[in-house]
């Protein structure tokens, strides 16, 4: 017997055991405070990888990420990503079979007038 693709779906995301981090990284240069530095004739530092993201309540954050761990921070962005998508794909699914489960009951569950 063949999964459904709700199944499939279900599947995927047990599958997933990589660490998610939910944002996405960016690049950044920067100019500092010192008036003779290198930085000021166009040669800025960086550049440096943030992790940029929403808080729980909202707000937009950032994270330093160091050169030595952007490749792990690169793999969980990406394993955040995967799951969003099996999710969302899921979701439509879901959608799916509600609408067929109302065509099955017929007008009964009608919206009302």
């Amino acid at each position: 017997m063949s999964m459904t693709r709700r199944e499939q779906l279900r599947q995927g995301l047990l599958r997933l055991t990589d660490v998610m981090l939910q944002g996405s990284l960016s690049q950044t240069t920067r100019t500092c405070g010192r008036p003779n530095c290198r930085c000021h004739r166009g040669e800025r530092h960086g550049p440096h990888t943030y992790l940029t993201f929403k808080t729980a309540d909202g707000r937009s954050s950032a994270l330093y990420v160091p050169p030595s761990e952007l490749a792990t921070f690169r793999k969980a962005v990406a394993a955040w990503a995967r799951f969003w998508c099996i999710g969302v794909r899921l979701a439509e699914v879901n959608r799916q079979q509600v609408v067929r489960n109302r065509r099955t009951r017929g007008r009964s569950d009608a919206r009302p007038a």
